[in-house]
């Protein structure tokens, strides 16, 4: 979907609520910070001394302090953006970028990830406009290496658990101007403690307001709880639910702390939190509880999709009874839980919810059950090395059973991001547990959602760690090492990093060889992938070189019918034609086409790009009359076959209509594709989609031919289907509407022509951006139509604004 107009200010993502009785940190919270200061990084991270004293970085309210501090900012109208994203792993600060540069309208390549992120932070750092990024949960700092909002109209908030992210100067005082990892100059980083008693005294009484009572002792429960933001939270809630005052609620943790002579728990969470958890034992399914806990504790604070929590697997763990179907040797896993299983394991995390353990949002599939950072921390603490090596296995694959199958989709995509993030936190949690029976199928299928995601540089990095784990658990020639080895040259070719590619590919096909032999299927086919590699690095020579093997291997060792053998013709045709080897290259393809239609059939996808391939290699060698009688031969064939009306032979005579038009023979060209448009109406299932492609096409004859006016009708239909099917800001529709004020200005209708191309040029540049080659091509096209209108004026401005616009995106 393309982006809508923007209408400023803009909010991306979603600002977490302040917490029920939120005190303002008039003590423990303010500072030289709490205000807009354009082009600083703020950085929010532990405080030294707390941590010492506890060992405790989380549960002191950092995240609550940045959303009072965008939310202040925001109310008061001194924002024209505001950034909220999760910060938790690389892919995901990505992926939030990528949805701000669609919230402020600028459109982006479609399915492109990251090119969105550059094209954002590029944004951020030359725009006027007042932002704030805050950047939440920060867990490693190389996850955003490269990936700092830097700009003089903006501010950038980050909270972290890491102690020394920014630690270059004191707390409270500016640290050096490069600051953290490529950070904008003028860092400020702020140690955030507990509350102070006084702050923690004011939370308390302003929760427990509606009965004074309950306020009694609460000085002591504060100093128990390190006047920590989390803590104090659980035994309110605790409060609120079953009555009691705050001395009482004091007595009854006692038993939970340690029996040290100061009488403070080393952990000044658990005492609270496990208080809870027996509370919550006391509602049915009483059983469940602990198991819940354990699962939301090693899932992550990111937000746990319902489905993962009530998989086979998680519901298996928690209840004790094996479910049927349930195997984690293949992903996802075929178990089924029961329905009251399910609605158990639902009970469960609502009871916990009940007393604050965990948050749940009914309406978001993705992130429904959230537990706190510090909570989940504290919770690990207490289990042993084997517990959490048993919860991190029943995670891991309660996480592939619920990772959707299938074609990537827009649906789907929030769905995968938040099933990898939560399969980020629990490789974290024991990342040793995951290949203690080889490899755990989670660690694979992330690097798929990350390769489908079009994420190469997260994909690349992915595969480059998970390859090098495996070859130091299982050694550098195991079959499963070979597999990743290939996912990871495949990775950097996407990424662009050829070289390496090629270099690992090369590698690879030498072990291969000494592993499985030279005849291998396996090592046949990762000769092909390097073919293609080399090819894409243009070194066409050893391309070629090595294509001829593979193609003769193939032919020899699979047989003539295997699909690698055609695919390996095809690559070989390319290489050739690419080195303008014609003769070579129509008789690779013309031989990949003879296989296809004898195993395939003759207008199988795979068919008719091979012949394709084989009509541009005869019109490239100025063999116009082979390309047409190979299109001619198909449509003869598919006439005979299953008649003049079927979608086959109407595609057939379709594209014998294009190769006239390459030909010259104009005339020819228009005949036919009348005819092909005639052939849709018949095909009772035919849609616009099946017709736009040739409309536009015999539109553009017509124009090339001076039939102007048979093309402008024909024009308008396209741009009104494809506004239906595509929508109005879609590069397809933009084009046409271009191609149609190209025909109204050779049609001496100039007003309508510029008022077209105006309105065409001013959505390029909103939608796709002022460096998309749509817009560098319809701005140079309106200056052209300025000229011929004899406005030289408004057609020097274009033509100049077009040059500086072409230099900036090429550099």
């Amino acid at each position: 979907m393309q982006p809508q107009p923007r209408t400023w200010p803009v909010l991306s993502g979603v600002v977490p609520s302040l917490a029920r009785g939120y005190t303002w940190r008039l003590e423990t919270g303010q500072g030289p910070w709490d205000g807009l200061h354009p082009g600083h990084t703020v950085v929010l991270r532990p405080d030294a001394e707390l941590e010492a004293v506890v060992g405790l970085r989380g549960g002191t309210g950092k995240t609550q302090l940045a959303a009072a501090f965008a939310r202040q900012l925001w109310d008061a109208s001194e924002l024209d953006l505001l950034v909220w994203l999760d910060a938790g792993s690389r892919d995901r600060i990505v992926a939030g970028y990528a949805r701000a540069l669609a919230d402020v309208a600028i459109a982006a390549p479609p399915g492109q990830p990251e090119a969105a992120a550059d094209r954002f932070l590029a944004w951020l750092a030359e725009t006027g406009r007042r932002w704030l990024v805050v950047l939440d949960g920060l867990v490693d700092a190389a996850d955003a290496d490269g990936l700092w909002p830097a700009g003089p109209s903006g501010e950038v908030v980050v909270t972290t658990d890491l102690a020394d992210l920014g630690r270059r100067g004191p707390a409270h005082g500016r640290a050096p101007a490069h600051g953290p990892a490529g950070s904008a100059p003028g860092q400020l980083v702020i140690g955030v403690g507990a509350f102070s008693p006084r702050e923690a005294l004011d939370y308390l009484s302003a929760r427990l307001n509606d009965d004074p009572y309950q306020s009694a002792g609460s000085l002591d429960l504060a100093i128990a709880a390190q006047c920590l933001p989390v803590g104090l939270s659980l035994a309110v809630t605790f409060l609120l639910d079953g009555g009691g005052d705050c001395r009482q609620y004091r007595l009854a943790s006692q038993r939970y702390w340690p029996d040290r002579p100061d009488g403070i728990a080393s952990d000044p969470l658990a005492p609270f939190w496990m208080l809870a958890v027996d509370r919550a034992r006391q509602f049915a399914p009483a059983e469940l509880a602990w198991p819940a806990m354990q699962l939301a504790c090693v899932l992550g604070p990111a937000g746990i999709p319902g489905a993962v929590l009530t998989s086979s697997a998680a519901c298996s763990y928690a209840t004790g009874r094996p479910m049927a179907g349930v195997d984690r040797g293949s992903s996802p896993l075929a178990g089924t839980a029961s329905t009251n299983d399910q609605a158990g394991m639902r009970t469960a995390f609502g009871n916990l919810e009940r007393f604050g353990l965990v948050s749940i949002d009914s309406n978001d599939n993705v992130r429904t059950v959230r537990m706190s950072a510090a909570l989940a921390a504290s919770i690990r603490q207490v289990m042993t090395a084997a517990e959490i090596r048993r919860i991190v296995l029943v995670a891991a694959d309660a996480l592939c059973e619920a990772w959707p199958s299938g074609q990537p989709s827009p649906v789907k995509a929030d769905l995968e991001q938040g099933l990898r993030d939560c399969a980020t936190s629990v490789s974290r949690c024991d990342p040793r547990a995951l290949w203690d029976e080889e490899c755990h199928p989670l660690l694979l299928r992330i690097g798929q959602s990350l390769d489908d995601a079009v994420m190469p540089l997260a994909a690349l990095s992915y595969w480059l760690e998970l390859t090098g784990r495996c070859a130091e658990s299982l050694g550098l020639q195991a079959p499963l090492t070979l597999q990743l080895r290939e996912r990871l040259a495949s990775a950097a070719g996407a990424a662009g990093r050829l070289d390496e590619a090629i270099a690992w590919r090369e590698e690879l096909v030498r072990d291969l060889d000494k592993v499985v032999g030279p005849n291998h299927r396996q090592a046949i086919t990762s000769r092909a992938s390097l073919v293609r590699t080399l090819r894409a690095a243009r070194r066409l020579s050893d391309a070629i070189l090595l294509g001829e093997r593979v193609a003769a291997d193939c032919d020899l060792v699979l047989g003539a019918a295997d699909p690698q053998t055609s695919e390996s013709l095809l690559d070989l045709g390319q290489a050739y034609l690419d080195f303008q080897r014609y003769p070579e290259a129509i008789g690779a393809y013309g031989r990949c086409l003879s296989i296809r239609e004898k195993v395939l059939g003759l207008m199988h996808a795979l068919t008719v790009a091979a012949r394709h391939q084989l009509a541009q290699a005869y019109r490239l060698a100025g063999h116009q009359a082979e390309a047409i009688r190979l299109y001619q031969g198909a449509l003869t064939q598919s006439d005979n076959t299953v008649g003049a009306t079927h979608a086959d032979t109407v595609t057939a005579r379709e594209h014998l209509a294009v190769a006239y038009f390459k030909a010259g023979q104009v005339d020819e060209a228009v005949a036919e594709l009348q005819r092909v448009l005639t052939g849709w109406e018949r095909v009772s299932w035919a849609a616009p989609a099946d017709t736009i492609t040739v409309r536009a096409n015999l539109a553009a004859i017509y124009c090339l031919s001076g039939r102007v006016r048979e093309a402008i009708p024909l024009y308008e239909s396209e741009i009104a289907d494809l506004e239906k099917l595509r929508g109005d800001g879609h590069a397809e529709t933009l084009r046409a509407r271009w191609n149609l004020a190209a025909a109204l200005h050779k049609a001496k209708r100039l007003p309508d022509a510029l008022k077209l191309g105006e309105a065409t040029l001013a959505d390029c540049e909103r939608l796709l951006g002022p460096g998309h080659w749509e817009t560098l091509t319809t701005r140079a096209n309106l200056a052209h139509a300025y000229h011929a209108a004899g406005q030289l004026k408004r057609a020097s401005a274009q033509f100049d604004r077009a040059l500086r616009d072409c230099e900036r995106a090429l550099r």
